[in-house]
């Protein structure tokens, strides 16, 4: 067995322990969690003794693997369309190997950054040999999309295949993959419609990239804006589109509203009113990806009407296109530095245990509790209870 001791330690499913210990099997199973005088409990057990805050490992709701390749290849601060008008042009630009090494250290990273679950996009076959190697525990998203209802059943047809290729390829990983929609802005209503079926049927949980630009925000309001000039200059037949003339989030609750789960990706336009919809029985997460947000918007999503309507936030580091690391730490300070008053331990709940609640694994993963192996986590490097530029992250387990 092993004995951890550091200043504070974050249960998250309990109140922070000042001096607190942590006794775990050598496979890092908690034995026990609680207060200095639990080593009373073990004598002679070698106690290593930690400065900073140790929480568990965190879960990196949304990321795309895939596109390691594309690190600072795309320029910052265009917009969602100006990112993805580069992103179509560069992305074939890589190597098999190229792609294959990027994907390794990519996961290297996230691994050495405390991670252990992630929820993770895919729209080709590329990370299935890495994820087989089970490093770390995935949820991969097949995603899905296509903006003529024309094309829904073969684009159906088409990532169901790659689902049935990664449980092929990965025994067992059916209970760890969805096929979802993209976003609203690419996707039909007969495609929507398929993919909720198809996850209703399965029991699968969802997730769509939502509310995520100025772009969008005018699409669905007035019809008009950059991705229609976007369409047009791709050929893309976007005539069946009629702006609802509000956000796009109504319309797609309306599609996935028999569902069990739905992740909400980036929400950066997100207002009070699209936080307050109904949403019956379908829960609602909402993923924030801040350094990725400020990367192609240069905005934030409003994080006090987040904590104020009690939403469910987990957070994401999204790509390495859109981002320079894949540190959930790195985001965390990100929030706290543009919102200082948001208490560490909110920011650990919603790295840890939301995450792993929507991904349905909290049964191991997300708390510090007895039975559960949700590795170890020590930040340091903090100031006053708070993280600062300098704080670090190491992992302990």
């Amino acid at each position: 067995m092993r004995c951890f001791q550091a200043d504070i330690i974050y249960p998250v499913s309990a109140a922070p322990i000042p001096n607190g210990v942590v006794v775990t099997e050598n496979d890092g199973t908690i034995v026990a969690v609680g207060g200095k005088e639990l080593l009373e409990a073990y004598p002679g057990l070698p106690i290593e003794v930690l400065s900073g805050v140790l929480c568990p490992g965190f879960i990196n709701t949304h990321c795309h693997l895939e596109l390691s390749c594309m690190k600072g290849h795309i320029q910052q601060g265009t917009g969602m369309v100006g990112f993805i008008s580069e992103f179509v042009k560069k992305r074939n630009l890589f190597t098999a190997e190229e792609s294959k090494e990027a994907i390794q250290h990519a996961e290297k990273e996230m691994l050495d950054n405390g991670i252990v679950a992630v929820g993770d996009i895919a729209n080709t076959n590329h990370t299935f040999e890495q994820k087989s190697k089970a490093n770390l525990y995935y949820h991969t998203f097949l995603e899905a999309f296509d903006l003529h209802p024309s094309r829904a059943a073969e684009s159906f047809l088409s990532i169901r295949k790659l689902r049935e290729e990664l449980v092929h390829f990965i025994p067992g990983s059916a209970s760890q993959s969805s096929v979802v929609p993209h976003a609203p802005y690419t996707m039909s209503p007969a495609l929507h419609e398929k993919i909720s079926a198809y996850a209703h049927q399965q029991g699968s949980i969802l997730s769509i990239h939502s509310l995520e630009s100025a772009a969008e925000d005018e699409l669905f309001r007035k019809g008009t804006g950059p991705f229609t000039a976007m369409f047009a200059a791709m050929k893309m037949d976007h005539s069946w589109f009629k702006a609802p003339g509000q956000s796009s989030l109504p319309s797609t609750l309306s599609y996935y509203n028999r569902n069990k789960k739905l992740l909400l990706v980036h929400n950066t336009y997100a207002t009070v009113a699209d936080m307050q919809l109904p949403s019956g029985n379908l829960q609602l997460f909402w993923a924030t990806c801040p350094k990725a947000n400020l990367y192609i918007e240069s905005r934030l999503p409003d994080y006090e009407a987040m904590i104020s309507q009690k939403l469910k936030v987990t957070i994401g580091t999204d790509s390495l296109a859109s981002n320079n690391c894949l540190s959930m730490l790195e985001e965390m300070k990100t929030i706290s530095a543009a919102h200082p008053s948001i208490p560490l331990a909110t920011l650990i709940q919603w790295a840890c245990l939301n995450g792993a609640e929507f991904l349905g694994i909290d049964k191991q993963y997300g708390s510090v509790e007895k039975g559960k192996k949700p590795g170890l986590v020590l930040i340091s490097g903090m100031e006053a209870g708070k993280l600062t530029a300098g704080s670090k992250v190491k992992r302990i387990i």
